[in-house]
């Protein structure tokens, strides 16, 4: 996030299992531009798929809320032009494996919900349900914005979940030099990403990816040794 946001008036706020929760309009804007291409189907199509972002996002926040709150950290959500956060301030015995624990609880439970997605809807074409093309059309979405995005996110690429944990282990495993190789690992893994992407004509997992290769590029470079 490119510093704080300041609230506004248009800000959604609300609060889920007692964790406060604040959505800012242009989510909403990210949303609609990643699945304009929906709109030529009509602009339900669209709807469902901003619905779609909004709760597999939230879904996705709520795992590593849940799990800071359960180690007593209170947590709070943020959506945002980047997707999400779970903000939260550790205290007292914080541990690299309670820090991992909550990572990867984001991931999980996405991961979880798009199995379930995929299960209830091969129980519904089992017993002949008639589901319209914009229902089968949003368990597609369900399915790719739970497990699809879970499983990038999962890529040892800084700031990612996947990265997070990365830098997690390799710190335990050398306090003084490990955060310099997950960010290592991180360049490499985003570049090669970067690269298959732009091959694939896949724009935005490239773009995205290149900023992080270029990101962690950066960190290195400010670091001043390699």
């Amino acid at each position: 996030m490119l510093g704080p946001v300041q609230p506004t008036e248009f800000d959604l706020q609300f609060s889920v299992l007692g964790i406060p929760v604040r959505v800012i309009p242009t989510f909403w804007l990210l949303a609609v531009v990643l699945g304009w291409t929906y709109s030529q189907f009509g602009w339900e199509y669209l709807a469902a798929w901003v619905a779609v972002v909004f709760v597999s996002i939230m879904i996705h926040e709520l795992g590593h809320a849940v799990m800071a709150s359960s180690f007593g950290y209170p947590p709070r959500i943020f959506l945002y032009h980047f997707g999400g956060l779970a903000m939260f301030t550790p205290h007292g015995n914080y541990t690299a494996g309670k820090s991992i624990l909550i990572t990867l609880a984001g991931p999980g439970v996405g991961l979880a919900f798009g199995g379930c997605v995929i299960l209830a809807s091969r129980l519904l074409m089992q017993n002949n349900a008639g589901l319209s093309p914009l229902w089968l059309e949003t368990i597609h979405m369900l399915v790719f914005a739970n497990i699809g995005w879970s499983l990038l996110n999962l890529l040892p690429v800084l700031p990612l979940d996947g990265g997070q944990v990365c830098r997690d282990v390799c710190t335990s495993l050398s306090p003084r030099r490990g955060e310099l190789w997950a960010i290592r690992i991180a360049l490499v893994v985003a570049g090669a990403v970067a690269l298959w992407a732009f091959t694939a004509q896949q724009l935005y997992v490239g773009l995205l990816f290149g900023l992080m290769c270029y990101q962690n590029f950066q960190e290195l470079q400010q670091r001043r040794y390699w």
